[in-house]
């Protein structure tokens, strides 16, 4: 499917702005009952003089569906509330372009782990480390932070002196991604997967173009987020798409947005295949997020 320029971009701008007040105002509200059942479930006996641990929500959407503007509206919008909230992305932990580079290096037969994307191409244990001492709660906590304009827009993580310094106490941890909350699947599951993806249904048209093996190391990597990560998250939030085709469309709009502010971005080809890659992990895991 070839990229090209959203005809509609305006009026999508434009039903963003309504949509994205109402938005934020609705998780928003999700987000403080929450924190309020976390805090009523101390009890008496807690140490006083030692912060809770913040609520950590976990947030899943498609490329381009608007989660990181929504984390950015919520965090002004529980912020107005007088609770403290730190937002980042699973983009933010995701390998540095030499550690990309060399897992590549590795998978040389795997197009899905060439580049950035797929589980498997993120450093999840700096995700856990980070998400650990935001729980702790004790001390300030560096906020991860990834430069997808850097290497012709392949990225790369942006230095570790330049990250942000979260300090506490902090009541609330945003933490979004295109993948979280992915569960992998088992055996039997894969194996009727693997079924559909050589039959002829259209809902598995990206991952019929990948080999059996390569879908099962995808499958595989997920295994780490799901115990490094997920234990760690206490509520989720989860945005969806009608149709995943529109994926490319929004990540277009994206690009243009970087290369509009000088920064280097991919081009309509290279985002066709960055973008191509990225699908089959969707068609493998959403029938589970139901």
């Amino acid at each position: 499917m070839p990229v090209i320029s959203s005809l509609d971009k305006a009026r999508r701008q434009r039903a963003i702005q309504l949509n994205v007040a109402d938005r934020v105002r609705r998780v928003g509200q999700f987000v403080l009952s929450k924190l309020a059942q976390k805090r009523s479930g101390l009890g008496s006996s807690d140490t006083v003089d030692i912060p809770a641990a913040p609520l950590v929500v976990g947030i899943n959407g498609p490329q381009g569906s608007g989660k990181t503007t929504m984390v950015r509206g919520l965090v002004d919008y529980l912020r107005a509330h007088k609770v403290s909230t730190v937002g980042f992305s699973l983009d933010d932990i995701y390998l540095t372009n030499a550690e990309q580079r060399n897992l590549a290096q590795t998978h040389t037969l795997n197009p899905l782990l060439q580049y950035r994307g797929q589980p498997g191409t993120h450093d999840v244990e700096l995700g856990r480390s980070t998400l650990t001492s935001l729980i702790r709660n004790t001390g300030p906590t560096a906020i991860p932070a990834y430069d997808k304009s850097r290497y012709g827009g392949y990225g790369d993580r942006v230095p570790r002196e330049q990250w942000t310094q979260a300090q506490p106490p902090v009541d609330v941890v945003l933490f979004e991604g295109w993948c979280l909350g992915f569960q992998s699947l088992d055996s039997a599951e894969f194996a009727r997967y693997i079924e559909r993806v050589h039959g002829d249904s259209v809902m598995y048209k990206y991952s019929r173009k990948f080999s059996d093996d390569n879908l099962a190391q995808v499958n595989a990597n997920l295994g780490s987020y799901e115990r490094g990560l997920y234990p760690l998250i206490d509520a989720w939030v989860w945005a969806r798409a009608e149709d995943l085709d529109v994926v490319y469309r929004w990540r277009k709009e994206q690009e243009d947005e970087l290369a509009a502010q000088g920064h280097d971005s991919l081009s309509d080809q290279q985002l066709e295949d960055f973008v191509t890659r990225f699908m089959p992990g969707y068609e493998m895991a959403m029938p589970k997020l139901d």
